[in-house]
């Protein structure tokens, strides 16, 4: 057996074995890296240790410690508060609030990552506060991201438009744009209706059919389907226990505008200057921790160490398998026809496989060339073959293996880490054996 082979079954065992134990599958991947680079690759521990994501470590710990900041001084509820005066009691339209509002900023030049970085966070403690599937929330805002990651001004547009322009192919950056935001909103409503987004909808009609026929529970809260009952028209809030909120203090309205001006400056440090996401993040919090040391010292002790040591054990033992040459020989398997529709399907698959636990844009400059050369002899559709290729390497951002879904997994706080964790990487799985397939019928095939 070679070690490509052994390095994947090591990987499905350590699955099985975190799926049964009380491990943290981090742990046994940072094992698994040692044993299986130095015991049968021949690899150094400099070599394993340089497979560590310290980026998305720095970008995981720096936006989750700056919302952890925002989550203490009560701006997040602020914000929720005023999402949810926006779209009244309609709890079902939050999460394509999020959806747009993760398509906006990643469409107007912010990485996938970092619309995710930003929209997450809040979208999942609204989540937590409303009784919303996690997984749905989640995975509307990454699929929003992804929807707006191909537009003319982000990242990944400019990366498989400039591809085209190296070779001396056509371009065509708005269909590429909107083949790519079809394609993932017609996705966010297969999310919405499977993960729970119509039994949202159809709890908001029966409580308009409540409040309408005047029957108990009349008055729903606007907190999407709490009900109070009948308390009586006594006008004693002491009486009915609905005590009115309290006004903010002072120093919190303080402390809260300071957060919402963080946030803001976060947003447009990396849609107009590009600056890195987790250390601005990082900067950010420290200037808000500054203004109340002793308030926020806790802050740093709630953040998701366990699942951040998850997502970075097991990526580091994902850049074993690359020092290794597992993943080169993953798309040996996939490029070893020779017909131009299944060299196209071979790329697309070799698009949403790798890129499900490394780095989409790097993925997509490894991608798109396996089909230059059929491009340029006129055998493929331009547009419909990048779209594809763009597409299937992009939509699997969902895996909790990959920046985006590692976002998630360490933001979410109402379901345990480990069935979250192994509820999302059963979807990105199903994305990863369909998207690809599907992409490559719609926009190659048909």
């Amino acid at each position: 057996m070679n070690v490509q082979v052994l390095s994947l079954l090591v990987l499905v065992c350590m699955f099985v074995l975190a799926s049964f134990l009380s491990i943290n599958l981090g742990i046994l991947a940072l094992v698994a890296a040692f044993v299986v680079g130095a015991g049968f690759g021949g690899l150094d521990v400099d070599a394993i240790i340089g497979g560590f994501p310290g980026s998305l470590f720095i970008l995981i710990v720096g936006v989750t410690y700056l919302f952890a900041l925002a989550q203490e001084n009560g701006t997040l509820q602020r914000i929720i508060d005023g999402s949810m005066k926006l779209v009244g009691n309609r709890v079902a339209a939050i999460p394509w609030l999020m959806f747009l509002l993760a398509a906006f900023v990643a469409a107007a030049g912010a990485l996938s990552a970092a619309a995710v970085a930003i929209v997450a966070p809040i979208a999942l403690r609204f989540a937590a506060q409303h009784k919303v599937n996690p997984l749905l929330m989640g995975l509307m805002v990454v699929q929003g991201a992804t929807a707006g990651a191909f537009s003319p001004l982000s990242p990944f547009g400019a990366i498989a438009n400039g591809l085209l322009s190296d070779n001396g192919l056509p371009r065509d950056p708005m269909g590429l744009f909107l083949n790519s935001m079809l394609f993932n909103v017609v996705v966010a409503g297969i999310v919405f209706v499977v993960f729970g987004g119509v039994r949202l909808v159809r709890q908001r009609q029966r409580e308009a059919v409540t409040a309408s026929t005047g029957g108990p529970g009349a008055m729903a809260a606007p907190s999407g389907g709490v009900t109070t009952g009948d308390t009586g028209d006594t006008g004693d809030n002491e009486a009915t226990g609905d005590e009115p909120p309290a006004p903010p203090s002072r120093r919190d309205t303080l402390h809260q505008l300071a957060t919402i001006v963080a946030i803001i400056g976060l947003v447009l440090s990396t849609m107009l200057f590009g600056l890195d996401v987790g250390f601005v993040a990082l900067t950010l919090g420290v200037a808000l921790t500054l203004l109340s040391p002793d308030r926020y010292s806790e802050c740093i002790k709630n953040l998701p160490w366990g699942a951040v040591l998850l997502v970075c054990g097991v990526l580091t033992y994902v850049g074993v398998l690359s020092e290794l040459g597992t993943i080169d020989f993953l798309s040996d398997l996939l490029t070893s026809g020779g017909n131009p529709l299944l060299t196209a399907l071979a790329a697309c698959y070799i698009g949403g496989v790798i890129s499900a636990f490394a780095s989409t844009a790097g993925v997509l400059g490894a991608s798109i060339p396996l089909a230059v050369p059929l491009l340029d002899q006129g055998m493929l559709p331009m547009l419909g073959t990048i779209s594809a290729i763009g597409i299937a390497s992009s939509v699997v951002d969902v895996s909790p293996l990959s920046t985006n879904g590692a976002l998630l997994v360490a933001n979410q706080r109402s379901m345990d880490p480990k069935k979250f964790f192994r509820s999302l990487l059963l979807w990105s799985v199903v994305v990863i054996a369909l998207a690809p397939l599907l992409s490559w019928l719609i926009f190659v095939v048909l």
